[in-house]
């Protein structure tokens, strides 16, 4: 059973950093009875919930809910799909009003249908379809309300309470990933679910197309308003435009814009046309007057050569002087013939210069008078400009007008086609909501489920139960394993003594009965502890004690005792002088002991033989006597301990718990140490902790401690090191 490796050193409390969940399972292995009853008590009032719930049915209608109007135009869809995440909210929050709850009593009549199970069933709780609404009723009374029993509720109060009570069981979900929106309601009666659900669904509908009748007629009657006043601005606007042109003698500005550019336009035309006329005619100018300056012939100029006059002079002339030389060989010159010939030749000559000359002067008149055109053409663009200018300051006030005009004209037109197109709308009575499916009556109810309230229940048990299973092993602030007692007291752990069961037989003759058992191999593991807690000098004296009584320390000191007898004389002092044990349990008949001892009653007869220890002797306590305290604070007793050493090599001493008395206190002044018995799963750590401190502060030598009463199972969940059944001591 007792293993003497501690490497595993491992307890709630200090585990350091890393997590083993092996250990955790094994607490719960160790609390799984606990943890069991609890669940089973969980599984227990589920299934009592169960028997005492009312049925729940719930009731569904699925509806298709479009944001977009089916008479909305391009610019409302793009508004609504703007606001299509608001959308749907704002439905739940619609079909879950008030308005459409009353709508539903209304259709459903349940007012009267109420006052009617009223008067049926009285005050007393009835099992009617109502009964559910009723319920739900009584919680949304107030106390004051509660206590005016002679006061009857209205019509009104009556349909308002209803109302709340159907919002109080009605679901509303979707709209999320689609259109479809799903309303459920629940009730104990399968059909009033049925009717309430469809009725909602018709109410909300209605609500939606009453609304936008009501949003219509609103709009239409605010667009009447605003048209009368936006008729009465334009008509204003237009007086004063007209007013204004009166008294300032001016056209419409477009017309007068219009006219104004057309003129320019003309103006800069015959500019151009003049300017062009004057560039020809000062390039002949040049060339007449770069003739002139030459005096060269006239006659090379382009509109003299193009001349038809000049083109017959010339050819006059040629033929003139082609005559004349003819007749000038055949007769002289002062021939009658000839001088004619030279006569009309002359004439001829004098035609052509003269014809000429009208030319080259006629050349010289236009170019002056095209450069005189220019100048009076820009004199009148000048003169327009300067015009143009004082008309476009006289018409500011005009342009102004006639924009206020338009623009009233505009807006005017706008609110009229709004209103041609809302009295359209009014008209139209299709909504955007549709249903898709109606209720139908549900054949099992939702609630209670009861595969989930079972499962729940279990869980909710195993929850609890965890907890306190761990609850249990981190808070219950007692000692469980070996490694424990060494972690919080500071000092080392001899061992074990395991948990002996009835059918082992006495705990206290154990170590008699069976050598090689578990328990007598735990009995030689803490002997071989204190013969090696001090090599050099083994103890001789051992005081064994306890925190408070019942803790084993009387088991421990006797097989211990009969394990040192296996080695050496060992003597048994039975020192718990107010409560003795150890005469009844190893059964010895002994009438007087160590207290009559030490008062002089007996000189011998003190010492008594166990059967199967030949080597050990047994002082009992004796007569219980009324001082314990002086007599083993005495100098005899000490004298007496001095002479049980040189007669025993081993002497265990038998001693009172720790905490309610102080004789251990004493004892330990005159032994060679203590040990101390703490009781497995039973002593707290502040008491132990306590009496090791009170030893300590008497310089008491502590060799170590002892869990005793330790159950094998038990500490098995700590470690495997701690369960063995294959021991090799153990016997087949």
């Amino acid at each position: 059973m007792q293993s003497e490796d501690y490497s595993t050193n491992w307890s709630p409390e200090n585990n350091g950093d890393t997590i083993n969940i092996s250990n955790y399972i094994r607490i719960l292995k160790r609390r799984k009875w606990a943890i069991f009853f609890i669940i089973l008590i969980s599984f227990f009032l589920g299934c009592y919930y169960l028997s005492k719930a009312t049925p729940i049915y719930q009731a569904s209608v699925k509806i298709q809910a479009d944001p977009i109007q089916p008479n909305s135009n391009s610019q409302d869809q793009f508004i609504m799909n703007s606001m299509v995440f608001l959308f749907y909210e704002t439905q739940y929050e619609i079909i879950q009003s008030r308005s459409v709850a009353e709508s539903v009593v209304e259709k459903l009549n349940l007012v009267e249908k109420y006052k009617t199970s009223i008067l049926e069933n009285g005050d007393v709780e009835d099992e009617s379809t109502f009964s559910k609404i009723k319920n739900t009723i009584k919680s949304l009374i107030s106390a004051e309300e509660v206590k005016e029993e002679t006061a009857p509720l209205t019509n009104t109060q009556i349909q308002i309470m209803l109302a709340k009570a159907i919002q109080s069981s009605l679901k509303v979900e979707g709209g999320t990933q689609s259109q479809i929106i799903n309303i459920a309601y629940e009730s104990d009666d399968p059909e009033l679910a049925v009717n309430i659900v469809n009725a909602v669904a018709d109410a909300y509908i209605e609500f939606g197309l009453e609304s936008r009748f009501d949003q219509v007629q609103d709009t239409s009657e605010w667009l009447s308003e605003q048209l009368e006043e936006l008729r009465t601005t334009v008509q204003i606007s237009e007086e004063k435009l007209k007013t204004y042109r009166l008294s300032a003698n001016l056209i419409d500005t477009e017309q007068q814009a219009r006219i104004s550019n057309s003129q320019m336009q003309s103006l800069n035309n015959e500019l151009i046309r003049a300017q062009s006329e004057l560039s020809q005619a000062s390039e002949l100018y040049t060339q007449v007057q770069q003739i002139e300056k030459e005096n060269g012939d006239y006659r090379s100029l382009r509109p003299v050569i193009t001349n038809n006059t000049v083109r017959d002079l010339v050819r006059e002339e040629s033929t003139l002087t082609r005559r004349v030389q003819e007749l000038s060989e055949r007769y002289g010159e002062k021939h009658p013939t000839m001088i004619a010939a030279r006569s009309d030749l002359k004439s001829a000559e004098d035609n052509l210069v003269r014809e000429v000359t009208k030319i080259v002067d006629g050349i010289e008149r236009e170019y002056k008078l095209a450069d005189v055109q220019v100048e009076n053409i820009k004199g009148l663009i000048n003169e327009t400009t300067k015009e143009l200018q004082s008309f476009q300051g006289d018409t500011f006030e005009l342009t102004r007008l006639e924009r206020e005009v338009e623009n009233n004209r505009r807006i005017y037109e706008s609110f009229v086609g709004r209103l041609a197109e809302n009295d359209v709308s009014s008209d139209y009575d299709a909504s955007n909501i549709r249903i898709i499916d109606k209720a139908t009556v549900p054949e099992y109810p939702i609630k209670p489920r009861a595969f989930f309230i079972i499962v729940l229940s279990i869980f909710f048990g195993s929850a609890v139960g965890v907890c306190y299973a761990f609850f249990k092993e981190f808070l219950g602030n007692v000692f469980r394993t070996p490694e424990q007692l060494e972690t919080e007291l500071g000092i080392s752990t001899l061992g074990i003594t395991p948990l002996v069961s009835k059918k082992e037989g006495q705990p206290e003759m154990q170590y008699i009965l069976d050598q090689r058992s578990t328990f007598s191999e735990a009995i030689n593991t803490i002997r071989t502890g204190l013969i090696f807690s001090n090599i050099n000098k083994p103890p001789k004296t051992i005081l064994i004690t306890s925190t408070s009584g019942s803790e084993g320390k009387t088991t421990l000191a006797i097989n211990l005792a009969v394990a040192f007898s296996q080695l050496n004389k060992c003597l048994l002092i039975e020192l718990d002088l107010r409560k003795p044990a150890v005469s009844k349990d190893l059964g010895l008949n002994a009438t007087v002991g160590l207290s009559d001892l030490l008062t002089g009653n007996t000189e011998s007869h003190v010492y008594h033989q166990v059967e199967g220890a030949p080597n050990l002797s047994v002082i009992t306590c004796g007569t219980i006597p009324q001082n314990p305290m002086e007599l083993i604070s005495s100098e005899r007793f000490e004298n007496l301990l001095a002479g049980f050493k040189d007669r025993f090599d081993h002497i265990i001493i038998d001693s009172p718990p720790t905490l309610p008395v102080s004789d251990s206190l004493v004892l330990s002044q005159l032994v060679d140490t203590a040990v101390v018995a703490v009781k497995a799963e039973d002593t707290k750590h502040s008491m132990v902790k306590e009496t090791v401190t009170r030893l300590q502060k008497v310089n008491a030598k502590i060799a170590g401690t002892v869990l005793t009463q330790a159950s094998a199972k038990k500490m098995g969940y700590y470690g495997d090191h701690y369960y063995q059944e294959d021991y090799y001591g153990v016997k087949d």
